[in-house]
Protein backbone atom coordinates (compact mmCIF):
# COMPACT_ATOMS: atom_id res chain seq x y z
CA UNK A 1 0.00 0.00 0.00
CA UNK A 2 1.47 3.42 -0.79
CA UNK A 3 1.39 5.70 1.85
CA UNK A 4 0.63 9.29 0.91
CA UNK A 5 3.61 12.04 2.63
CA UNK A 6 2.64 13.91 6.13
CA UNK A 7 0.48 16.75 5.46
CA UNK A 8 2.10 20.13 7.35
CA UNK A 9 0.21 23.54 7.81
CA UNK A 10 0.95 26.82 7.00
CA UNK A 11 2.59 29.41 9.14
CA UNK A 12 2.65 32.86 7.28
CA UNK A 13 5.94 35.13 8.31
CA UNK A 14 7.24 38.05 7.07
CA UNK A 15 5.35 41.85 7.28
CA UNK A 16 2.00 42.36 7.19
CA UNK A 17 1.48 38.60 5.81
CA UNK A 18 -1.95 37.34 3.42
CA UNK A 19 -3.39 34.42 3.09
CA UNK A 20 -2.30 33.34 -0.35
CA UNK A 21 -4.51 32.49 -3.50
CA UNK A 22 -3.62 29.37 -3.57
CA UNK A 23 -6.54 26.39 -4.61
CA UNK A 24 -6.26 22.81 -3.46
CA UNK A 25 -4.32 20.44 -5.75
CA UNK A 26 -2.02 23.29 -6.80
CA UNK A 27 1.56 22.58 -6.91
CA UNK A 28 4.22 24.92 -5.58
CA UNK A 29 7.97 25.49 -5.60
CA UNK A 30 9.74 26.98 -2.54
CA UNK A 31 13.32 27.78 -1.77
CA UNK A 32 14.78 27.39 1.84
CA UNK A 33 15.64 30.43 3.22
CA UNK A 34 17.68 30.40 6.86
CA UNK A 35 16.34 29.54 9.66
CA UNK A 36 15.89 29.77 13.59
CA UNK A 37 17.40 26.34 14.64
CA UNK A 38 15.87 27.25 18.12
CA UNK A 39 12.26 27.66 16.70
CA UNK A 40 12.04 23.98 15.07
CA UNK A 41 10.34 25.42 11.99
CA UNK A 42 12.28 25.86 8.52
CA UNK A 43 11.45 29.21 7.03
CA UNK A 44 10.41 28.33 3.07
CA UNK A 45 9.75 31.44 0.52
CA UNK A 46 7.14 30.98 -2.21
CA UNK A 47 6.86 33.07 -4.98
CA UNK A 48 6.81 36.78 -2.74
CA UNK A 49 5.06 34.80 0.26
CA UNK A 50 7.31 33.60 3.25
CA UNK A 51 6.34 30.72 5.18
CA UNK A 52 7.13 28.92 8.07
CA UNK A 53 6.82 25.08 7.89
CA UNK A 54 7.81 22.00 10.17
CA UNK A 55 9.23 19.10 8.15
CA UNK A 56 9.75 16.39 8.91
CA UNK A 57 13.51 16.61 8.81
CA UNK A 58 15.69 19.99 8.56
CA UNK A 59 16.77 21.48 4.87
CA UNK A 60 19.77 23.70 4.49
CA UNK A 61 19.40 26.98 3.39
CA UNK A 62 18.95 26.70 -0.62
CA UNK A 63 17.13 23.73 -0.45
CA UNK A 64 14.31 23.53 -2.88
CA UNK A 65 10.76 22.26 -2.02
CA UNK A 66 7.81 20.67 -4.02
CA UNK A 67 4.36 21.29 -2.55
CA UNK A 68 0.88 20.34 -3.19
CA UNK A 69 -1.82 22.43 -1.70
CA UNK A 70 -4.39 19.93 0.86
CA UNK A 71 -6.71 23.09 1.95
CA UNK A 72 -6.25 26.68 0.71
CA UNK A 73 -7.63 29.69 2.71
CA UNK A 74 -6.17 31.54 5.88
CA UNK A 75 -4.68 28.55 7.60
CA UNK A 76 -3.25 26.25 4.52
CA UNK A 77 -2.30 23.06 4.76
CA UNK A 78 0.30 21.31 2.32
CA UNK A 79 2.02 17.78 1.85
CA UNK A 80 6.03 18.21 0.77
CA UNK A 81 6.40 16.30 -2.75
CA UNK A 82 10.02 16.35 -3.14
CA UNK A 83 13.22 18.12 -2.02
CA UNK A 84 16.18 18.49 -3.65
CA UNK A 85 19.22 19.31 -1.05
CA UNK A 86 21.40 22.78 -1.43
CA UNK A 87 24.15 21.03 -3.15
CA UNK A 88 21.93 18.70 -4.96
CA UNK A 89 19.90 21.70 -6.25
CA UNK A 90 22.94 23.56 -7.55
CA UNK A 91 23.30 20.86 -10.69
CA UNK A 92 20.98 19.78 -13.51
CA UNK A 93 21.85 17.98 -17.11
CA UNK A 94 21.34 20.29 -19.98
CA UNK A 95 17.70 20.64 -21.14
CA UNK A 96 16.72 19.68 -17.34
CA UNK A 97 14.80 22.35 -15.16
CA UNK A 98 17.30 24.66 -13.75
CA UNK A 99 16.87 25.45 -10.12
CA UNK A 100 19.55 27.39 -8.41
CA UNK A 101 19.61 28.69 -4.71
CA UNK A 102 19.28 33.07 -4.07
CA UNK A 103 21.97 34.77 -4.68
CA UNK A 104 24.22 32.35 -6.16
CA UNK A 105 25.39 32.54 -10.04
CA UNK A 106 24.44 30.74 -13.14
CA UNK A 107 25.51 27.05 -12.91
CA UNK A 108 28.02 25.80 -15.72
CA UNK A 109 25.58 24.13 -17.71
CA UNK A 110 24.30 27.89 -18.48
CA UNK A 111 27.83 28.53 -20.29
CA UNK A 112 26.91 25.48 -23.05
CA UNK A 113 23.36 26.50 -23.19
CA UNK A 114 24.16 31.06 -23.94
CA UNK A 115 25.99 30.24 -27.04
CA UNK A 116 23.86 26.72 -28.46
CA UNK A 117 20.17 28.53 -27.98
CA UNK A 118 18.40 30.42 -30.80
CA UNK A 119 15.30 31.56 -32.15
CA UNK A 120 12.51 28.46 -32.22
CA UNK A 121 11.73 30.25 -35.89
CA UNK A 122 13.82 28.38 -37.72
CA UNK A 123 12.23 24.90 -36.99
CA UNK A 124 8.93 25.57 -36.92
CA UNK A 125 9.67 26.89 -40.73
CA UNK A 126 11.50 23.37 -41.29
CA UNK A 127 7.95 21.56 -39.43
CA UNK A 128 5.58 23.62 -41.71
CA UNK A 129 7.59 23.25 -44.79
CA UNK A 130 7.57 19.30 -43.77
CA UNK A 131 3.65 19.40 -43.24
CA UNK A 132 3.17 20.61 -46.86
CA UNK A 133 5.61 18.19 -48.58
CA UNK A 134 5.03 14.46 -48.01
CA UNK A 135 7.54 13.44 -50.35
CA UNK A 136 10.45 15.24 -48.01
CA UNK A 137 8.69 13.76 -44.72
CA UNK A 138 8.63 10.14 -46.39
CA UNK A 139 12.47 10.51 -47.04
CA UNK A 140 13.26 10.62 -43.11
CA UNK A 141 13.86 7.84 -41.00
CA UNK A 142 10.25 6.57 -39.45
CA UNK A 143 11.04 7.73 -35.84
CA UNK A 144 12.29 10.87 -36.95
CA UNK A 145 9.07 11.36 -38.89
CA UNK A 146 6.62 10.23 -35.80
CA UNK A 147 8.51 12.79 -33.56
CA UNK A 148 8.01 15.44 -35.97
CA UNK A 149 4.61 14.93 -36.53
CA UNK A 150 3.82 14.71 -32.89
CA UNK A 151 6.11 18.22 -32.07
CA UNK A 152 3.60 19.83 -34.71
CA UNK A 153 0.37 18.48 -33.84
CA UNK A 154 1.76 19.51 -30.30
CA UNK A 155 1.67 23.23 -31.28
CA UNK A 156 -1.73 25.22 -30.40
CA UNK A 157 -3.87 26.84 -33.13
CA UNK A 158 -4.13 30.52 -33.48
CA UNK A 159 -8.25 29.64 -33.19
CA UNK A 160 -7.68 27.62 -29.98
CA UNK A 161 -5.86 30.45 -27.89
CA UNK A 162 -8.74 33.16 -28.64
CA UNK A 163 -10.35 30.92 -26.30
CA UNK A 164 -9.59 31.75 -22.35
CA UNK A 165 -9.39 27.36 -22.07
CA UNK A 166 -7.63 27.29 -24.89
CA UNK A 167 -4.70 30.01 -23.72
CA UNK A 168 -4.36 28.50 -20.62
CA UNK A 169 -3.60 25.27 -21.92
CA UNK A 170 -1.13 26.96 -24.80
CA UNK A 171 0.68 28.02 -21.48
CA UNK A 172 0.12 25.43 -19.47
CA UNK A 173 2.30 23.22 -21.95
CA UNK A 174 4.25 25.49 -23.03
CA UNK A 175 7.42 23.54 -22.09
CA UNK A 176 8.01 25.92 -19.51
CA UNK A 177 6.38 23.59 -16.39
CA UNK A 178 7.93 20.26 -17.64
CA UNK A 179 9.60 19.01 -14.79
CA UNK A 180 6.79 20.68 -12.35
CA UNK A 181 4.16 18.42 -14.23
CA UNK A 182 6.46 15.02 -13.68
CA UNK A 183 7.33 15.73 -10.43
CA UNK A 184 3.36 16.14 -9.74
CA UNK A 185 2.30 12.87 -11.98
CA UNK A 186 4.97 11.00 -10.18
CA UNK A 187 3.27 11.92 -6.50
CA UNK A 188 -0.39 11.20 -7.64
CA UNK A 189 -2.01 8.87 -5.57
CA UNK A 190 -2.76 6.83 -9.02
CA UNK A 191 0.81 7.08 -9.54
CA UNK A 192 3.12 6.41 -12.75
CA UNK A 193 -0.08 8.61 -14.78
CA UNK A 194 2.49 10.52 -17.30
CA UNK A 195 1.36 14.13 -17.16
CA UNK A 196 -0.12 15.40 -20.81
CA UNK A 197 2.65 16.03 -23.78
CA UNK A 198 3.95 19.35 -23.81
CA UNK A 199 6.39 21.24 -26.11
CA UNK A 200 9.68 20.51 -24.38
CA UNK A 201 8.38 16.55 -23.86
CA UNK A 202 8.28 16.47 -28.23
CA UNK A 203 11.33 18.42 -28.54
CA UNK A 204 13.15 16.42 -26.35
CA UNK A 205 11.63 13.11 -28.36
CA UNK A 206 12.58 14.22 -31.30
CA UNK A 207 16.12 15.41 -30.45
CA UNK A 208 16.43 11.92 -29.16
CA UNK A 209 15.11 10.64 -32.25
CA UNK A 210 17.65 12.69 -34.36
CA UNK A 211 20.87 12.04 -32.23
CA UNK A 212 19.84 8.02 -32.23
CA UNK A 213 21.00 8.50 -35.95
CA UNK A 214 24.63 9.57 -35.41
CA UNK A 215 26.32 12.47 -36.69
CA UNK A 216 24.90 13.32 -40.10
CA UNK A 217 26.71 15.56 -42.56
CA UNK A 218 27.53 18.92 -40.88
CA UNK A 219 27.93 21.46 -43.65
CA UNK A 220 24.41 22.23 -43.35
CA UNK A 221 24.27 21.94 -39.47
CA UNK A 222 23.40 25.71 -39.14
CA UNK A 223 20.88 25.34 -41.83
CA UNK A 224 19.22 29.34 -41.69
CA UNK A 225 19.88 30.50 -38.27
CA UNK A 226 18.40 33.83 -36.93
CA UNK A 227 20.44 35.89 -34.29
CA UNK A 228 18.48 36.19 -31.27
CA UNK A 229 18.82 37.33 -27.66
CA UNK A 230 18.87 34.23 -25.15
CA UNK A 231 16.11 35.56 -22.29
CA UNK A 232 17.40 36.78 -19.68
CA UNK A 233 15.94 37.96 -16.31
CA UNK A 234 14.33 41.49 -16.39
CA UNK A 235 14.44 41.36 -19.95
CA UNK A 236 11.07 42.05 -21.70
CA UNK A 237 9.47 40.01 -24.81
CA UNK A 238 10.54 40.03 -27.85
CA UNK A 239 8.80 40.09 -31.19
CA UNK A 240 9.94 38.00 -33.85
CA UNK A 241 8.67 37.17 -37.11
CA UNK A 242 7.49 33.86 -39.21
CA UNK A 243 10.66 32.94 -41.27
CA UNK A 244 9.46 31.67 -44.63
CA UNK A 245 8.80 27.44 -45.46
CA UNK A 246 12.24 26.93 -46.70
CA UNK A 247 12.34 24.77 -50.42
CA UNK A 248 13.16 21.42 -49.41
CA UNK A 249 15.68 20.45 -51.97
CA UNK A 250 18.11 19.24 -49.57
CA UNK A 251 19.08 15.81 -49.42
CA UNK A 252 18.03 13.79 -47.06
CA UNK A 253 21.46 14.21 -44.36
CA UNK A 254 21.51 17.66 -44.99
CA UNK A 255 17.93 17.84 -43.83
CA UNK A 256 18.59 15.75 -40.53
CA UNK A 257 21.36 17.73 -39.80
CA UNK A 258 19.72 21.22 -40.04
CA UNK A 259 16.90 19.30 -38.07
CA UNK A 260 19.16 18.47 -35.16
CA UNK A 261 21.19 21.70 -34.88
CA UNK A 262 17.65 23.59 -34.88
CA UNK A 263 16.13 21.39 -32.46
CA UNK A 264 19.23 21.52 -30.12
CA UNK A 265 18.83 25.61 -30.50
CA UNK A 266 14.81 25.21 -29.38
CA UNK A 267 15.68 23.13 -26.30
CA UNK A 268 18.92 25.54 -25.44
CA UNK A 269 15.96 28.53 -25.61
CA UNK A 270 13.45 26.24 -23.41
CA UNK A 271 15.84 25.80 -20.87
CA UNK A 272 16.73 29.45 -20.33
CA UNK A 273 13.38 30.58 -20.41
CA UNK A 274 12.78 28.10 -16.98
CA UNK A 275 16.10 29.36 -15.87
CA UNK A 276 14.51 33.12 -16.12
CA UNK A 277 11.56 32.02 -13.97
CA UNK A 278 13.57 30.43 -11.37
CA UNK A 279 15.82 33.27 -10.95
CA UNK A 280 13.37 35.23 -10.26
CA UNK A 281 11.55 33.38 -7.87
CA UNK A 282 14.32 33.10 -5.93
CA UNK A 283 14.02 36.87 -5.95
CA UNK A 284 11.02 36.31 -4.74
CA UNK A 285 8.58 37.74 -7.68
CA UNK A 286 6.40 35.49 -9.71
CA UNK A 287 7.69 36.45 -13.45
CA UNK A 288 7.53 33.79 -16.16
CA UNK A 289 8.59 34.33 -19.69
CA UNK A 290 7.68 31.68 -22.48
CA UNK A 291 7.40 31.63 -26.08
CA UNK A 292 4.29 30.25 -28.01
CA UNK A 293 4.28 28.75 -31.14
CA UNK A 294 1.06 29.08 -33.26
CA UNK A 295 0.31 26.85 -35.46
CA UNK A 296 -1.93 28.29 -39.11
CA UNK A 297 -2.91 27.60 -42.47
CA UNK A 298 0.14 29.36 -44.09
CA UNK A 299 3.34 28.73 -41.63
CA UNK A 300 4.02 29.12 -37.89
CA UNK A 301 4.02 32.20 -35.80
CA UNK A 302 5.52 32.78 -32.33
CA UNK A 303 4.12 34.89 -29.19
CA UNK A 304 6.86 35.98 -26.84
CA UNK A 305 4.66 36.00 -23.62
CA UNK A 306 5.71 38.06 -20.00
CA UNK A 307 3.23 37.45 -16.92
CA UNK A 308 4.54 38.70 -13.84
CA UNK A 309 2.62 39.97 -10.63
CA UNK A 310 4.05 43.01 -8.75
CA UNK A 311 5.27 43.65 -5.65
CA UNK A 312 3.15 44.72 -3.19
CA UNK A 313 1.89 48.34 -3.51
CA UNK A 314 2.14 51.30 -0.85
CA UNK A 315 -1.87 52.81 0.33
CA UNK A 316 -3.83 53.20 -1.12
CA UNK A 317 -3.36 50.67 -3.89
CA UNK A 318 -2.46 47.91 -1.86
CA UNK A 319 -3.60 44.85 -3.89
CA UNK A 320 -0.67 43.95 -6.04
CA UNK A 321 -1.42 43.78 -10.11
CA UNK A 322 -0.48 41.21 -12.31
CA UNK A 323 0.96 42.43 -15.80
CA UNK A 324 1.22 40.41 -19.00
CA UNK A 325 3.69 41.98 -21.97
CA UNK A 326 3.23 40.01 -25.61
CA UNK A 327 5.21 40.58 -28.80
CA UNK A 328 4.56 39.32 -32.29
CA UNK A 329 5.86 40.19 -35.55
CA UNK A 330 2.40 38.78 -37.78
CA UNK A 331 2.69 38.80 -41.70
CA UNK A 332 -0.29 40.94 -42.03
CA UNK A 333 0.01 43.34 -38.83
CA UNK A 334 4.15 43.93 -38.47
CA UNK A 335 5.83 43.80 -35.55
CA UNK A 336 3.16 44.27 -32.56
CA UNK A 337 3.51 44.64 -28.54
CA UNK A 338 0.77 44.67 -25.99
CA UNK A 339 0.73 45.26 -22.08
CA UNK A 340 -2.32 44.58 -20.08
CA UNK A 341 -1.81 45.62 -16.63
CA UNK A 342 -5.21 43.77 -14.16
CA UNK A 343 -5.60 45.30 -10.43
CA UNK A 344 -8.81 43.77 -8.89
CA UNK A 345 -11.46 44.29 -11.05
CA UNK A 346 -9.52 47.42 -13.15
CA UNK A 347 -7.95 47.00 -16.06
CA UNK A 348 -5.45 48.86 -18.21
CA UNK A 349 -4.50 47.86 -22.14
CA UNK A 350 -1.77 49.65 -24.33
CA UNK A 351 -0.51 48.34 -27.82
CA UNK A 352 2.26 49.27 -29.37
CA UNK A 353 3.01 49.11 -33.16
CA UNK A 354 5.38 50.25 -35.85
CA UNK A 355 3.09 50.38 -39.22
CA UNK A 356 0.61 52.94 -40.01
CA UNK A 357 -1.80 50.67 -41.33
CA UNK A 358 -1.74 48.51 -38.49
CA UNK A 359 -1.97 51.83 -36.39
CA UNK A 360 -5.33 52.96 -37.83
CA UNK A 361 -6.67 49.26 -37.58
CA UNK A 362 -6.01 48.57 -34.35
CA UNK A 363 -7.70 52.17 -33.17
CA UNK A 364 -10.35 51.43 -34.91
CA UNK A 365 -10.59 47.59 -33.24
CA UNK A 366 -10.32 49.73 -29.74
CA UNK A 367 -14.49 50.76 -29.07
CA UNK A 368 -15.15 46.39 -29.55
CA UNK A 369 -11.92 45.64 -26.98
CA UNK A 370 -13.45 48.27 -25.01
CA UNK A 371 -16.85 46.48 -24.58
CA UNK A 372 -15.42 43.13 -24.63
CA UNK A 373 -13.36 43.52 -21.20
CA UNK A 374 -16.54 45.57 -19.62
CA UNK A 375 -18.23 42.33 -20.98
CA UNK A 376 -15.94 40.29 -18.80
CA UNK A 377 -16.73 42.13 -15.57
CA UNK A 378 -13.55 44.87 -15.83
CA UNK A 379 -13.61 48.28 -15.68
CA UNK A 380 -11.45 49.90 -18.43
CA UNK A 381 -9.33 52.26 -16.71
CA UNK A 382 -6.67 52.84 -19.40
CA UNK A 383 -7.08 51.65 -23.37
CA UNK A 384 -4.88 53.36 -26.43
CA UNK A 385 -2.66 52.06 -29.11
CA UNK A 386 0.69 53.93 -29.90
CA UNK A 387 3.16 54.01 -32.93
CA UNK A 388 6.40 52.96 -32.40
CA UNK A 389 8.46 50.61 -29.71
CA UNK A 390 6.71 50.55 -26.16
CA UNK A 391 8.66 52.60 -23.45
CA UNK A 392 11.44 50.36 -21.61
CA UNK A 393 10.11 49.31 -17.93
CA UNK A 394 12.71 49.23 -15.27
CA UNK A 395 12.86 45.51 -13.56
CA UNK A 396 11.34 44.82 -10.44
CA UNK A 397 14.07 43.73 -8.45
CA UNK A 398 18.14 43.25 -9.24
CA UNK A 399 18.74 39.89 -11.02
CA UNK A 400 21.80 38.07 -11.09
CA UNK A 401 23.74 37.83 -13.76
CA UNK A 402 23.98 34.59 -15.96
CA UNK A 403 27.53 34.05 -16.04
CA UNK A 404 30.13 35.95 -14.08
CA UNK A 405 33.34 36.92 -16.37
CA UNK A 406 35.57 37.68 -13.47
CA UNK A 407 38.61 35.29 -12.63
Amino acid sequence: MKIPPPVITVTLTGPAPRAPEWQPGQRLEGLVLPSDPAGGQTRVRIGDLQLSLRLPAALPEGSRLSLQVIQAGAQPVVRVLSQVPAQAAATTDRGSSPPTGAGTTAPRWLANLLPAQGSQAPLLATLAALDRNPSSMAALPAGVRDALSQLFLQLPTAARIRQPEGLREAVQRSGIFHEAALAMAATTPAGGIPPPADLKSALLSLAARLRSLGSPAASLAAGQSRETAPPRPGTPPTAQARMPAEPLTLGPQALLAGLRARTDQAVARLALHQWTAVEAADSGQLRWLLELPLRGDNGVDLVHLLTERERERPPPEEEPAWRAELALDLPELGPLRVRIAVTADQVRVHLWTELDDTLNLARKELPRLHQALQDHGLRVRDLGCNPGRPPETRAHAPMQPLLDDRA
